[in-house]
């Protein structure tokens, strides 16, 4: 009990210090609020990955009167802001830190002047909330030396919008054959892109989407994402993969090796063609790049026209190809 009561009377005493010594109500001493982006980074788009967004800004108050003057000679002590984020609905919460104490030296402004020096905050949006809202401050102090109680916190003038952009994330396969169904985590508004007579996209619910091909169709399609303004896109090959083209000289002369390279998109396997005595493979046939020599020909015989040919055959069964002609001289 003895303990009790000595440190009831401690307490008392530390609160009737602090009211003789710094006797300033927050309302009086604080006016406003400032947050801006640190270092210059943009602060006002937030990307959504599925992950806590560590946000760093700059945040300075605003005194009522110039500090050093009056009753702005002293940081109210025990007062500490708050940053709160609230999204368009209404619904606010507290991303870390949970409380800036303001009372701190680097707080302090200069003499003369009404604004805080900048500090810098490490804010943790926290990836359940991340929605479009804004960033607003609330001050206060534990306790207020003039009402001799607890002091209701105070909300600042100040607010900063924040438009947060869903990174869509695709899951599903790069190519179908017939149909297949996609989970698409952070959705926004969703469509299905250059699929005319390709295929359909229908949404199941739960963030799923099926796709499917008509008839016999083959071509590539985009499934859309839309958050914001920002496209998000995710290509899928209907019917299987593709050739989409070959990499190699377009000029070749006789007597050298040469390599020609075709690429798909979709997966595939590589057949290559050609009917041409002056073209003599080194390997196989069934590869994406493709090494052969060129015959030895005459002085006299120039600009030979050689056509060389990529067959690509999916996992569905669709055939597609892509040709290179090469010209030949000495």
């Amino acid at each position: 009990m003895r303990k009790l009561i000595l440190s009831a009377i401690y307490l008392f005493i530390t609160l009737l210090t602090f009211a003789q010594t710094n006797p300033v109500k927050v309302a009086d001493f604080f006016a406003d609020f400032e947050i801006k982006p640190y270092n210059g980074n943009v602060m006002d788009t937030v990307y959504n990955t599925g992950v806590d967004v560590v946000l760093p800004v700059f945040v300075r108050f605003k005194l009522k009167g110039a500090y050093g003057s009056g009753i702005f000679s002293m940081v109210p002590q025990k007062s500490y802001a708050s940053i709160l984020y609230e999204h368009a609905n209404g619904f606010d919460f507290n991303p870390l830190p949970n409380g800036i104490d303001l009372s701190r030296n680097e707080w302090i402004p200069s003499i003369g002047s009404i604004y805080s020096p900048y500090v810098k905050v490490d804010l943790t949006l926290y990836k359940e909330y991340l929605k479009s809202g804004k960033l607003k401050t609330y001050y206060m102090s534990e306790y207020d030396a003039v009402n001799r109680g607890w002091q209701n916190r105070l909300q600042a003038i100040f607010t900063r919008n924040i438009t947060v952009i869903d990174v869509a994330n695709f899951i599903g396969p790069d190519a179908i054959c017939n149909e297949a169904t996609y989970t698409i985590e952070r959705a926004g508004t969703i469509s299905l892109q250059n699929a005319n007579g390709i295929a359909t996209l229908t949404s199941l619910g739960n963030n799923q989407w099926k796709l499917v091909r008509n008839g016999t169709a083959t071509g590539t399609v985009k499934i859309r994402s839309i958050s914001n303004g920002k496209i998000f896109d995710k290509t899928v090959y209907v019917g299987g993969g593709m050739v989409t083209g070959i990499q190699g000289p377009d000029n070749v002369n006789g007597g050298h090796l040469y390599v020609l390279e075709a690429f798909t998109e979709g997966g595939g396997t590589i057949e290559w063609e050609f009917n041409s005595p002056y073209i003599n493979p080194t390997g196989g046939f069934s590869y994406n790049q493709f090494e052969f020599y060129t015959s030895e020909i005459l002085q006299n015989q120039k600009n030979i026209k050689i056509t060389i040919t990529a067959k690509c055959t999916s996992e569905c069964g669709t055939v597609t190809y892509k040709t290179k002609t090469l010209t030949l001289n000495p």
